[in-house]
């Protein structure tokens, strides 16, 4: 770095710290002197208060910075141009964009600093402010107000289908759990029966056992009794079955029956296995059946409550039903005193993030949002889980991830902003520069607003309407500062 670009950075960071420093004293001053009954009424601590205005600065650091940013360029580059530095720079055949650079880097890195106060602290932000301003007035509804109730979430993607009787946003504890979900490819089902004998156009099968098998590897397949099959499950009727490949039973030389029949099916991949089957009373010993598990095959789950533990849920007291096809009306069904199933990907950030974002859709419905309140994360999971929205949301988060995106390239636009109104040369009064710039800086919100409740609303597309303010001041800097003599 040279020698100029560490003179021009400590005469920025100097006022851009003060400019920080009081506009955050500033402004906590204000609210604790205005919040100071409502804070003895709720018997905070000093601690309390403490994490309130923590839990307020991601928030308040989206418009502090730029506006203090702002006014310490503005400070340091009038100061600049009052004792001609900035003349002396230029005359020694250095440009303004080159002069410039250190505060174009300062605006970048601000942009990437407010990135991650909005992508990592802004997240919880808000939950964990409402569950403060509940605890001391009312500890018990605080503790209620955790849980949210009737929680509904559908992951189209995976076919899987939530309800929730409660969930806690604090534990990601589950109650009254119901999930049903399609079973994956490459599940089995297997029927075995120690014999079965054909009556009345069904096999009836004596020690009959069903297994679903949910992967190849599934070592725990859900089980059932079976004491009918039909002849088209089976594989036809004991004449049919006699033309399986097998070995013949022969008795004077007539054959009576078979032995280790076999018969696969390539393109339903079913098969057929058994040990005996007597043509004269149609009694077949050793039977198995293996059939892959049709599309519409659905498993079904109650459960009294579940955790997240080791990085999956664990269900408690979950029974759990398996049904063949969507029409199935003998579903197997097993009871679990614990159950973990580690397939599913839904984890507690994510029904965190369902529950935050449809909070959000709601009020919106209501009102116009005035500002961005997802994360960019929260608006990409909740669009790949929801390919299919009304219009309506879909624009709002359309708005939403973009403001989001434009909003920490606030700070680069305001640098734009600054150059021309504090770089100039001459004799200027310093409140010309603040003036100036101050009204463009309050105009460049005005049209953030503008642009946000247009985008949202379908005027105009929703990444115009939240790129609109950084792209016109942006320009119009550009402009401003390529004429600055």
């Amino acid at each position: 770095m040279r020698l100029l670009d560490r003179y021009l950075f400590r005469e920025l960071l100097v006022p851009l710290g003060f400019c920080l420093a009081a506009f955050l004293l500033f402004w906590i001053t204000f609210d604790l002197f205005s919040q100071l009954d409502t804070f003895q009424d709720r018997q905070w601590t000093l601690g309390d208060i403490a994490q309130y205005y923590y839990l307020k600065l991601p928030e308040l650091l989206g418009i502090l910075l730029p506006v203090s940013l702002l006014l310490a360029l503005l400070y340091a580059l009038t100061q600049h141009s009052r004792y001609n530095e900035l003349i002396a720079m230029r005359a020694a055949g250095i440009s303004l964009w080159r002069i410039c650079l250190p505060y174009f880097t300062t605006g970048l890195l601000f942009c990437g600093f407010l990135s991650l106060v909005n992508e990592q602290l802004l997240t919880d932000a808000p939950a964990r402010l409402q569950d403060l301003e509940r605890r001391r007035i009312q500890p018990q509804a605080a503790v209620q107000e955790r849980w949210r109730e009737r929680v509904d979430f559908r992951n189209p993607t995976a076919q899987r289908h939530w309800s929730l009787g409660a969930f806690n946003m604090d534990t990601a504890e589950l109650r009254q759990v119901r999930l049903a979900m399609r079973l994956p490819h490459g599940a089995r089902r297997e029927i075995e029966a120690s014999t079965a004998l054909w009556t009345n156009g069904y096999w009836q099968l004596s020690g009959g056992e069903e297994r679903i098998h949910r992967t190849d590897a599934d070592d725990l397949p859900a089980t059932g009794a079976r004491v009918i099959l039909s002849a088209a499950e089976m594989g036809g009727s004991p004449a049919e079955l006699a033309a399986w490949t097998g070995s013949p039973i022969t008795v004077s030389n007539v054959v009576i029956g078979w032995t280790n029949l076999v018969r696969e099916d390539p393109e339903t991949q079913q098969a057929w296995t058994a040990q005996s089957l007597l043509l004269t009373n149609g009694l077949m010993t050793g039977f198995r059946f293996v059939q892959p598990v049709e599309r519409s095959a659905l498993r079904k789950l109650i459960a009294d409550g579940g955790y997240w533990t080791n990085g999956h849920w664990r269900f408690l007291n979950a029974r759990e039903w398996i049904h063949r096809s969507g029409t199935d009306a003998e579903p197997l069904e097993l009871f679990h005193p614990e159950l973990d199933l580690p397939e599913l990907s839904e984890t507690p950030e994510l029904l965190r993030s369902e529950i935050r974002v449809g909070d959000v859709l709601a009020k919106a419905r209501t009102r116009t949002m005035r500002g961005a309140e997802l994360t960019i994360r929260e608006v990409l999971s909740y669009r790949q889980l929801h390919p299919q929205l009304p219009r309506r949301d879909r624009l709002l988060l359309d708005t939403q991830l973009h403001a989001r995106i434009a909003a920490p390239w606030t700070c680069l636009v305001v640098v734009l902003i600054a150059i021309p109104f504090g770089a100039p040369s001459g004799r200027r009064n310093i409140f010309y520069g603040v003036a100036g710039s101050l009204a463009w800086g309050f105009l460049y919100f005005t049209v953030q607003l503008l642009g946000f409740a247009l985008g949202q609303n379908g005027a105009i597309a929703p990444w115009i309407g939240a790129w609109l303010p950084n792209v016109t001041f942006g320009s119009v800097g550009l402009w401003m500062t390529a004429r600055v003599r």
